[in-house]
């Protein structure tokens, strides 16, 4: 390294201690539904469209997003199970606390929550009944809008019904809403 340039410390993410999900589902109040499940969350993809200059390359269109989909894998048929199927607009609010290595090599407890607006793609489960084995079954959800929130830092909130797509604070859609 050449002197006068100084490395940038990033945080280590470790491990993830726990985890639990909360649903909007007995009269638009929090529940707590799932714990210590695994969960897949959102990948955000862009649509993208075909071009050509010195032959064919795709673009991305940073405003239009493929269909956004999440599992939550459970263990066990349960009523928060139940919950989680409700045949409706669900609010999910999935949190986790994870351990961080910082730039002295000590520890840092920090928490995470991601809220998720989706739909359950299924009205039931797939359920596999094996001897020995405890119950695992997967949720697949449509996802319209995903905020995940690290250690109370908005990483991004894309939400498509009402056209909000940030990510590290820069608002994508803002300069769209001023021209029309």
């Amino acid at each position: 390294m050449e002197e006068g340039n100084t490395a940038v410390w990033l945080d280590q993410s470790l491990v993830v201690n726990a985890n639990t999900v909360y649903s909007n589902t007995v009269g638009g109040e929090q529940q707590l539904v799932a714990r210590d499940v695994e969960i897949s969350l959102p990948e955000i993809i862009y649509e993208t469209l075909d071009a050509t200059a010195m032959g064919k390359f795709e673009l991305a269109q940073i405003h239009k997003f493929e269909p956004m989909e999440m599992a939550i894998h459970h263990i066990g048929i349960d009523m928060g199970l139940a919950a989680m199927l409700m045949a409706e607009m669900l609010e999910l609010e999935i949190r986790w606390v994870e351990q961080v290595m910082i730039e002295d090599y000590s520890m840092k407890t920090v928490g995470c929550k991601a809220f998720v607006n989706a739909h359950p793609q299924v009205a039931t489960p797939k359920i596999k009944v094996n001897i020995g084995d405890p119950l695992n079954m997967e949720i697949k959800y449509h996802v319209n809008g995903y905020k995940l929130v690290r250690d109370g830092v908005v990483l991004w909130d894309i939400n498509r019904l009402s056209q909000k797509f940030i990510v590290n604070n820069v608002d994508y859609y803002a300069h769209l809403e001023s021209m029309i």
